[in-house]
Formats: C-alpha cells, sequence, structure tokens
C-alpha cells in the first residue's frame, strides 16, 4: 500500500509526462466532458470558478469566456509540467489564473468560488474527504460543486475498476452514485443530483 508522499510523486510523474501531448486531437473526448459538466452548472458573469485537476486549462479558459472580465477563473493541478503549459496558454486571458497545488491543500481563502468542478481526476485522490472538506471551505454558502467520473454503479464498470487498480499505479478507486453520495454528506455537502454524460460516466452535483 503507497503511502501519500508516494502516491502523490507517483500522479505527477504520470502527468507531467502527458502534459506535452495533452492538448492533441486524441484528448478532445475530455474537453467534451469538461464543456458538459460546466453546461450544466449556472455559470454567469461575475462568479469565481475553479477546476480541480484543470490540466493544461481549457475548461478554465471555456469558463473564463462565461464569466467575462468582472469574475475570475481558476484551475490547479499536482502536475508542474501540467500548469506551466496552462499558463503557457492563457497569456490572453486575463481573468485566468493557475496553481500548483494538491487537492487536499487549495491555496485559496474560506468561502470563494460560486462554481467548482472536477472532471476525470477524482478517483486518483488519495484522500477524497480531505478533497472534499477543502471544496466545502473555499465555496461560498449555495455555491456547488461538480465532479465528473466513471461511476461504479454496474457490473462492466466495477470490472474497470479493478482492471486501471492493477494496471495504474496512480489510480486508487472509482466510485459509486452511493458511495458519491456518502463522501458529499461526510463533508456537509448537500448531494443535488447525479447525470449521465456518457456510459459509465456521470456528473456528481452537490451544494454547500
Amino acid at each position: 500500500m503507497k503511502n501519500e508522499k508516494e502516491h502523490t510523486k507517483l500522479n505527477q510523474q504520470k502527468w507531467d509526462s502527458w502534459a506535452k501531448s495533452f492538448d492533441r486531437k486524441i484528448y478532445d473526448f475530455f474537453r467534451f466532458m469538461q464543456k458538459r459538466t460546466i453546461s450544466l452548472t449556472a455559470l454567469k458573469e461575475k462568479d469565481y470558478f475553479l477546476d480541480i485537476g484543470c490540466g493544461t486549462g481549457w475548461a478554465v479558459r471555456h469558463a473564463s469566456k462565461i464569466i467575462k472580465e468582472n469574475g475570475k477563473a481558476f484551475g490547479i493541478d499536482l502536475s508542474p509540467k501540467m500548469i506551466e503549459i496552462a499558463k503557457s496558454n492563457s497569456q490572453n486571458n486575463q481573468n485566468v489564473f493557475f496553481f500548483q497545488a494538491n487537492a487536499e491543500n487549495l491555496p485559496f481563502e474560506d468561502n470563494f468560488f460560486e462554481f467548482i468542478i472536477c472532471t476525470n481526476s477524482f478517483h486518483h485522490y488519495f484522500d477524497t474527504l480531505k478533497v472534499l472538506d477543502e471544496v466545502f471551505r473555499v465555496l461560498k454558502k449555495e455555491g456547488e460543486i461538480y465532479i465528473l467520473d466513471v461511476t461504479t454503479d454496474g457490473f462492466l464498470a466495477k470490472m474497470l475498476d479493478k482492471v486501471f487498480q492493477k494496471k495504474e499505479q496512480e489510480h486508487v478507486k472509482y466510485y459509486s452514485t452511493q458511495e458519491f453520495k456518502e463522501f458529499y454528506a461526510k463533508a456537509n455537502l448537500n448531494y443535488i443530483a447525479s447525470k449521465l454524460i456518457l456510459p459509465f460516466v456521470k456528473v456528481h452535483i452537490a451544494k454547500k
């Protein structure tokens, strides 16, 4: 069993190695899921938005177009190289900001964001409750969190999880809808709904 320090190092190495190729067309399905997740929010002008596990920052730049100059869009990622590319790709975006940080220790003030998303990375997190406690802390009252990930409500998704647990050292676990409900409840977040985006892939929505 890996400890947290080892797990963090493995994930940094994995995503650093992906950084240069991450904006290629082959990864457009990630952008599709990010766009669909943002479309479920009520994001509007002047809002503050955060993408946890932002990669090269596509979703942050997309959100910045909605919130315009009076809002702010932020991204954090564990990978220094992902953040380096995100900053380079966003030089013309005045309301976009990126930080290299762990999701378990978000570098923001309390009650800061209206909307937070996390797409295709929750299954890599070592301590999910620490992450959600941080989400609760930085969300404003009535703020919302949208987590998109493979969801193990059926047999095939559970088998997929077992494959990745054996294949990828960085993979922790895919979770069921019930587990997401339990996680949110432990973090004092109110589970609102789930939305199916692709087979096995759901967005789990909660409000502070």
